[in-house]
């Protein structure tokens, strides 16, 4: 099928009417000139010739060709081999992690050539199509709506540049799914992902919500174009820790290939404290922990430590991690349980407990765990603690309550696991607020208790779990890990998500209620797992990833406020006490710009809001206020989520997309951009320009060989024969 980019163009050929009508207004009179160094000559017979002579015919006829080639060629037309025609939404989504950013010896970086399809897919669109790009790493950006033009985010995209933050090309599709509500007759969508594909770069739940309700067809290409075999050994997590009376900075390392890595981990910008460096073996696909000891004597008051792998590998940014020495190692827990019965083991957190426990007694012993009754807590108890967990809480007095909502909100921790004592008039009047969310400690209003539906003999299955977050990216394990194995028994549906509510659903039970729900308040964050803290509702704590997500969470929860550590791309949240009012406030980034944080104000707190970290490294914070001033230092690290960069398991993958036409593609780095992806059009434009111009070398050459001006040639004529002065009579030529 034959058609035209840009048909308007067709209206050029009205250009070669122009020399047509010169012609036929042009005057016919012929001026008569006299000349008086011929008025003694003979007179020759002359012939005066009106006729329009062959070959003007044919160059008239090339020049034409020559016009209506270039006019034709500027139209684009293309040919398609495809059947039947359809628009398609083709939507781009470039992956701009830091993960792109991989280094290969004497080849392009995965970002560089996924940047080359980019723009060979920005030129393949067919008449109708439509389609743009979108720029994605923890969060997603596009760079316009979907334009019939879009060669005009090719300067957007050459700017484009890998940064780092986490792959989540979950993210994308969020932002897809509002642009379909109302899709054009006879149209597709096309999602292609120009990515390094490894592991947690989805989210199921993410997947299931996009496609749910979808009227229209959905192709998605995933074109890898990271390396085939990657390997990264990284910095996981590092803290101070106290042990046998000694200190230790204990650091987790991980590694990513099909071989061990030997790796040396080193302590740099501690003055005085001369070489501190272990030697280490990291196993593939796992874990590794050292503890780098430190003098008994050394002062950690106000230290920042640099712990770095070496030697550098193609990942070397999370090579690094910076530690504040002076941040509390340990996380007080205050846990809030009623006491529903004397028997131990049936108390509703009891497993709670145990898992609490098992995390004070590590190596590290960082769970410090203070246990309250709800009626029977005080003030100071919320006060002293980092984490408050509430273990099927039915309800709190207005001055316990006040309590709690000041603590999370100067920077504290809120996990909440319900249960059968809950009264949902009091979370929904007292904890929820629907004008504020964001200022909410229950994001969404609770609904009815819901009993899973037991007729096919199973329970409430985990759907659309957010692997890509950092509280569960930890617990993605196909092979050994049971979280994605919990089942659900009684569950609370939550009401829609109120305006302005920035929460996070990272599990939901069948796709009915979420399981997990995340939301920031002030400058600390809420966790709700809806599910009791026993068995009595699911059985969760019962599962082998139970203390491995408790840890996960508690260290969500509270480590950032604790070492002030925040990840890339992310919200930086810190409280400042002792400002009082008029408070102003500066952040020094490690390159040296000055920028302004928000301020938000909460009794004796002043909440210092950054709404995201570009850079990586030692950030200095300066603020005064009327009662005082501050200055503290924090940390912004890359995201960890990237360094595993084993890749995805495509089959699991292809289920997720069932309802899809899915194909993956791994294009080859030496050839060219435009093999990437198969397409079923011929564009026909650069052979009419090479025609134009074998055109215009034709009418050249005819030009140089038959027009009389050109190429003058002797004529059969009497002048010509005999020479101006001959005889013009046949006696003067019998003479």
């Amino acid at each position: 099928m034959f058609t035209l980019l840009a048909p308007l163009a067709l209206a050029a050929a009205a250009l070669l009417a122009i020399p047509v009508i010169i012609h036929l207004l042009k005057p016919k009179r012929v001026r008569t000139m006299p000349f008086s160094s011929l008025r003694w000559l003979r007179t020759s017979q002359h012939k005066l010739s009106r006729r329009i002579q062959w070959h003007q015919v044919l160059l008239f006829l090339l020049r034409a060709a020559f016009l209506l080639l270039l006019v034709f060629a500027l139209a684009k037309p293309i040919f398609s081999t495809s059947g039947q025609r359809h628009f398609t939404e083709r939507f781009i989504v470039l992956d701009t992690s830091r993960s792109m950013n991989y280094e290969q010896p004497g080849k392009d970086t995965p970002f560089i050539q996924a940047k080359k399809i980019a723009r060979a897919l920005l030129a393949q669109g067919l008449p109708g199509d439509r389609a743009t790009v979108l720029l994605t790493a923890n969060k997603t950006t596009a760079l316009g709506a979907l334009a019939e033009d879009p060669t005009r985010y090719v300067a957007r995209l050459e700017a484009a540049r890998a940064g780092l933050g986490d792959t989540d090309l979950s993210s994308a599709l969020a932002v897809i799914r509002p642009l379909l509500a109302a899709p054009r007759p006879n149209t597709r969508t096309e999602l292609v992902f120009l990515t390094d594909h490894h592991q947690g770069v989805w989210s199921q739940g993410a997947v299931a919500s996009f496609s749910d309700g979808l009227k229209i067809p959905v192709s998605v290409k995933v074109i890898d174009v990271g390396p085939s075999a990657p390997r990264n050994a990284w910095i996981a997590d590092a803290r101070p820790v106290e042990a046998g009376g000694r200190r230790f900075l204990h650091a987790r390392l991980g590694a990513s290939g099909n071989e061990p890595l030997e790796r040396t981990v080193r302590v740099k910008q501690l003055a005085g404290l001369g070489d501190v460096s272990q030697k280490v073996t990291i196993p593939p696909g796992s874990f590794a922990e050292v503890n780098l000891p430190l003098p008994d004597d050394y002062d950690l008051q106000g230290k920042l430590a640099e712990l770095v792998l070496e030697p550098r590998d193609a990942l070397p940014d999370d090579d690094q991690f910076w530690l504040n020495l002076d941040a509390r190692a340990s996380v007080r827990v205050l846990l809030l349980e009623p006491d529903s019965t004397q028997i131990e083991s049936l108390q509703p957190g009891f497993p709670l407990r145990m898992a609490l426990g098992a995390l004070s007694e590590g190596d590290t012993g960082v769970v410090q765990v203070t246990r309250r009754k709800p009626d029977a807590v005080a003030a100071t108890d919320f006060a002293n603690a980092d984490v408050i967990v509430l273990a099927n809480v039915g309800h709190l007095t207005d001055d316990r309550l006040l309590a709690l909502e000041n603590r999370v909100r100067s920077g504290a921790g809120l996990l909440m696991f319900l249960g059968p004592a809950v009264q949902a008039p009091f979370y929904n009047s007292k904890l929820h607020n629907p004008e504020r969310p964001a200022d909410s400690l229950l994001p969404r209003p609770l609904l009815q208790l819901t009993q899973a539906d037991q007729t096919s003999g199973e329970l409430a299955r985990l759907t659309r779990i957010d692997w890509t977050h950092p509280l569960l990216a930890p617990l993605f394990d196909p092979t050994f890990g049971d979280f994605a194995r919990v089942r659900g028994r009684f569950f609370y549906r939550f009401g829609d998500a109120p305006k302005g509510d920035a929460s996070q659903a990272l599990a939901w039970f069948d796709d009915a209620a979420p399981a997990l729900l995340e939301h920031a308040c002030g400058a600390g964050r809420v966790l709700i797992v809806n599910a009791t803290a026993n068995d009595e509702w699911s059985d969760l704590p019962r599962r082998n990833s139970f203390v491995p997500f408790l840890d996960q969470a508690l260290n969500r929860l509270a480590g950032t406020r604790l070492s002030r550590n925040f990840r890339a791309g992310e919200m930086v949240a810190l409280s400042v006490p002792g400002l009082g009012k008029n408070a102003t406030a500066t952040i020094t980034t490690p390159a040296g710009r000055a920028l302004t944080p928000a301020l938000q104000q909460f009794d004796a707190q002043t909440i210092v809001r950054l709404e995201s970290a570009d850079e990586a490294g030692i950030y200095t914070l300066t603020a005064r206020g009327e009662s005082g001033a501050a200055e503290m230092n924090f940390v912004v690290h890359v995201g960890r989520g990237d360094s595993t960069v084993t890749k995805t398991d495509v089959e699991t993958l292809r289920s997720w997309w069932a309802g899809a036409a899915f194909e993956t593609i791994h294009p080859d780095p030496a050839e060219k951009p435009e093999t990437a992806v198969a397409t079923s059009r011929v564009l026909l434009w650069p052979w009419l320009f090479a025609l134009a111009a074998l055109v215009l070398l034709a009418e050249m050459y005819f030009v140089h060989r038959l027009c009389p001006v050109m190429n003058p040639a002797v004529t059969s004529s009497t002048v010509a024969r005999h020479g101006i002065l001959a005889p013009t009579t046949k006696a003067e030529v019998a003479r």
